[in-house]
C-alpha cells in the first residue's frame, strides 16, 4: 500500500472517529437536557444507544493505532 493511500485511509478514518464522537456528545447532551411531551422516552432511547456510539467510536479508534 503506498504512504498516499495510507494517508487517505487514516484521513477517511479520523473524519469517521469524529463524527462518532460528535454523536456521542450530542446523544449525551439530549439524553440529559431534552424536555417535551415525549422527552422521557426519547431521553431514555438515547441513553441506551451511547454505548453503541462509544463502541464505534472506540472501533475506529483502534483503527487508526493500526493505520
Amino acid at each position: 500500500m503506498s504512504d498516499d493511500t495510507r494517508q487517505q485511509i487514516r484521513e477517511a478514518v479520523t473524519v469517521a472517529y469524529w463524527m462518532e464522537i460528535e454523536t456521542l456528545m450530542n446523544y449525551i447532551a439530549h439524553s440529559t437536557n431534552l424536555d417535551g411531551v415525549r422527552a422521557e422516552e426519547i431521553k431514555k432511547e438515547l441513553a441506551a444507544d451511547i454505548a453503541a456510539e462509544l463502541g464505534h467510536a472506540q472501533t475506529l479508534a483502534k483503527r487508526l493505532k493500526e493505520i
